[in-house]
C-alpha cells in the first residue's frame, strides 16, 4: 500500500470551491481507478497555510498510472485543469505503511474535530520499536480515555528515509495535548519514544471535506 500527502497553495477565498470540485466531481471519477482520496484539510498551524489531501494507492505503479497525464485518467483531465487554475504551488510526499492500523474507510466520529500530523526523524532500526510504543502502548490507552484516535503511521518512501509520519484525530487540540501530558500512565513510553527520535513538526489540520479518515 502506498499513501501520499499532497499540498497546494490556494487562496483562502478559493478553499471551499477547490474542496467542492475535489469531493463532488474529481473523487468519484478517481475512485473508479481504484484509488481512494481519504480526506482534505486546511493546514492552520505548524506550516504555511495550504490545503492537504491524503490518498491511498495499491503501489507506486498504481499511483503513476492514475496521474492526469496518464492514459488511464483521461476523464480527470478537465477537472484537474479547473483545479490547477486555483493554486500556484504544490508538493507531494509518498509513504509506506508503518503501523498495522491504516485508514480503510470514513471516520466513525460524527464531528470532524481536529487532525494532528506529526513528523519524526528516527533511525530505520528504531522504527519498529517506535511503532510499538505508539500503536501498541500509547494508542490503546489514549483511545480508552476518549476523544483521540490514531489514524495511522507511515515512513517516507521517496525522499529522506528516516522520516515517520503520525496522523491522529482528536475532538480538539486540548484533548490531544492531555493524552501527551507528562503525568499520564503512558508518559514513560512517550519519553522512551522521544529518546529514539526527534519530532520535527506538528501540524494542525481542519477538514474542508465531508470525507475524512
Amino acid at each position: 500500500m502506498l499513501m501520499t500527502l499532497r499540498t497546494w497553495r490556494v487562496q483562502r477565498r478559493d478553499h471551499a470551491e477547490f474542496a467542492r470540485i475535489s469531493e463532488e466531481q474529481y473523487w468519484p471519477e478517481f475512485d473508479r481507478l481504484d484509488g481512494r482520496a481519504l480526506g482534505m484539510w486546511a493546514i492552520r498551524v505548524g506550516a504555511p497555510e495550504r490545503l492537504m489531501i491524503m490518498t491511498r494507492y495499491e503501489s507506486l505503479e498504481h499511483w503513476l498510472g492514475t496521474r492526469a497525464w496518464g492514459a488511464s485518467a483521461e476523464p480527470l483531465k478537465a477537472l484537474a485543469e479547473r483545479r490547477d487554475r486555483m493554486f500556484d504551488d504544490t508538493a507531494v510526499i509518498a509513504m509506506l505503511d508503518l503501523s498495522r492500523r491504516q485508514p480503510a474507510g470514513d471516520a466513525p466520529e460524527p464531528q470532524p474535530g481536529v487532525y494532528i500530523l506529526e513528523q519524526f526523524r528516527a533511525k530505520l532500526d528504531d522504527m519498529e520499536h517506535f511503532r510499538e510504543l505508539t500503536e501498541d502502548v500509547w494508542a490503546p490507552w489514549a483511545e480508552a480515555e476518549g476523544g483521540v484516535r490514531l489514524v495511522g503511521m507511515w515512513r517516507s518512501y521517496i525522499g529522506p528515509q528516516d522520516l515517520v509520519h503520525v496522523l491522529t484525530r482528536a475532538d480538539d487540540f486540548g484533548v490531544w495535548e492531555a493524552r501527551h501530558a507528562i503525568a499520564t500512565p503512558c508518559a514513560r513510553a512517550l519519553e522512551e519514544r522521544a529518546a529514539m527520535s526527534a519530532r520535527t513538526s506538528v501540524q494542525l489540520l481542519y477538514s474542508v471535506t465531508r470525507r475524512r479518515p
